[in-house]
């Protein structure tokens, strides 16, 4: 009987990790979508001068353009591609440049913009993924369980299947006492416990993803990639 309980507790508790990932999926989400505004704008910006300046150019060099040259075929050609490289090389430029003005708040459409504009999206997406943790934890097999809430995690609870499935223990109480022993032991402590799977769900249900958040994680992330 009491196998069969912790099995159910694991089952459950690996629901509940996997709905946990959710949440660090949602912020590698929300990264990518921003660097993706970030960089298209930016391209869209930085090469559409070139191009227009290049296309009045082109368009105003008649002497190439009707066959009645002042010079040669080949200085056109050579003026067209030096003109042509100067442009490509301004459109990296400004390109780079753009994508360091987009990711500051050095403008009104840079970072506090773009999460503004996107995060109403990422807010509801977390809030049906609390709604689903809190679900997980509300269930009775959670709710009033003997294990200690130290040891509701994935690690802890399969040593304790371990030694039930093994009759090291004739009970419950009995494998969390083992333990409690085993993990006084710093050399293998790591791999028997780890922190409470329903801990961290209260953690990031009480915790602040607002926009603010939204804000602070962009910037770290723009931080780093320095």
């Amino acid at each position: 009987m009491a196998l069969g309980y912790c099995e159910e507790v694991m089952q459950t508790l690996e629901v509940l990790e996997e709905t946990l990932n959710q949440f660090e999926i949602l912020k590698i989400e929300f990264l990518e979508e921003i660097q993706h505004k970030i960089d298209y704008r930016s391209a869209l910006l930085a090469f559409a001068l070139p191009i227009v300046v290049l296309f009045f150019y082109l368009a105003n060099d008649f002497s190439f353009i009707e066959g009645q040259p002042d010079r040669s075929i080949l200085e056109a050609f050579l003026g067209t591609f030096i003109v042509s490289f100067s442009l490509w090389a301004l459109g990296v430029f400004l390109n780079g440049l753009l994508k360091k003005v987009f990711g500051s708040d050095a403008l009104p459409i840079g970072r506090k913009a773009l999460v503004k504009q996107i995060f109403p999206k990422y807010s509801r997406k977390r809030k049906e993924l609390v709604d689903d943790v809190e679900r997980i934890l509300d269930c009775q097999t959670l709710k009033s369980t003997p294990i200690p809430e130290r040891y509701l995690n994935l690690k802890s609870i399969d040593y304790i299947i371990r030694v039930l499935k093994l009759e090291e223990v004739s009970s419950l109480q009995e494998a969390v006492e083992l333990l409690d022993l085993e993990v006084k032991n710093s050399r293998i402590q790591h791999t028997l416990t780890d922190k409470a799977s329903t801990l961290r769900a209260t953690e990031i249900i009480n915790g602040d993803m607002g926009q603010l958040f939204f804000e602070d994680l962009l910037k770290t992330s723009l931080h780093m990639r320095k």
